[in-house]
């Protein structure tokens, strides 16, 4: 199994308005604004999360800094459309360059620019508390909506801690738990309509192994208080010029089994513009809580403007 799997869950956790589709028959609507915050809200976590991924992928071809032989190259990732610079890597900095021209990922986007790695905590990134320094230089994203390119172009600095290192045969026996700690603070987001938002984010993201099922279950929750909301996953200011704040209610919870981008559990709110949305994941196609074995899609529940309390139902991809 590729750690591009592992990772892909988190680039549909929060924003699904690119990644699902709404039920033909509900009549509720989001407005415009709300739905532009989810999908540039996925845009970013696809982009950082696969980020991580990129550098995982990275760091496993440099054993003196990764993970060598401390990990199965059955989960190995494998680098798509970049190329390493370890000209500094005596002082444990990887930059990764990348071509503009590469499709990777899914849904598929073509990455640009450059990626600084330094391990800043640690001898080794497979340590207990290592600790990534990840700086974006200039890295543009590009999406393909209904074939047409859109842009993000990221720049700033987050990190990202092993909280319980590398133990890859101890997890694939199912008895060891992998899990990252990632911050980011004045993450710069600029639109390819001049638009531009800050994003900030703390979460905490565990994998576990079954190997009687060889399925693996993934859990994340904020890991931060913000604006009074404990479990805040991320927080700043929309293109809109809105501060925002995203906190999770309940831990999501996902599996291969029922697709990790495909929750079975867990409840978030984006709080935005005075307004809150509240998010309830691994739902029927009424909006109950899923029954049998896999959740159909996820409920979002808001109140209108001049209006009552409504949702509308959507649909996992």
């Amino acid at each position: 199994m590729k750690n591009r799997m592992l990772l892909f869950c988190m680039a549909a956790l929060i924003g699904f308005s690119v990644s699902c589709k709404k039920k033909e028959e509900d009549s509720a609507t989001l407005d415009a604004q709300t739905k532009q915050h989810n999908e540039d809200n996925d845009r970013y976590k696809n982009a950082s999360d696969g980020a991580n991924d990129d550098v995982n992928a990275a760091l496993d071809q440099v054993p003196s800094i990764g993970r060598g032989i401390h990990r199965p190259a059955a989960i190995a990732a494998t680098p798509c459309g970049f190329t390493i610079d370890s000209s500094q890597l005596s002082s444990k900095i990887l930059f990764l360059n990348f071509d503009g021209v590469t499709y990777c990922g899914s849904p598929s986007h073509i990455r640009a620019g450059q990626i600084k790695v330094q391990l800043t905590t640690g001898n080794h990134w497979a340590e207990t508390g290592a600790v990534l320094t990840i700086t974006y230089i200039n890295f543009k994203v590009t999406y393909f909506i209904n074939n047409q390119p859109h842009t993000v172009n990221f720049n700033g600095v987050k990190t990202l801690e092993n909280v319980n290192g590398h133990d890859w045969l101890g997890w694939l026996a199912g008895t060891a738990t992998i899990k990252y700690r990632e911050r980011a603070l004045g993450i710069q987001a600029d639109f390819d309509n001049g638009n531009n938002a800050v994003w900030n984010s703390a979460r905490l993201t565990t994998w576990n192994y079954n190997p009687s099922t060889t399925d693996i279950t993934f859990t994340a929750v904020g890991d931060t208080s913000v604006n009074g909301h404990s479990t805040t996953d991320s927080w700043g200011t929309n293109r809109y010029g809105y501060d925002f704040t995203t906190a999770y209610n309940t831990p999501i919870i996902s599996n291969t089994h029922c697709g990790l981008w495909r929750p079975t559990s867990g409840e978030l709110v984006h709080y935005v513009n005075g307004k809150n949305y509240r998010l309830t994941l691994g739902v029927n196609p009424d909006g109950s809580p899923h029954s049998g074995d896999c959740g159909y899609g996820f409920k979002v529940t808001w109140t209108p403007d001049g209006g009552s309390e409504t949702s509308a139902v959507f649909i996992y991809w």
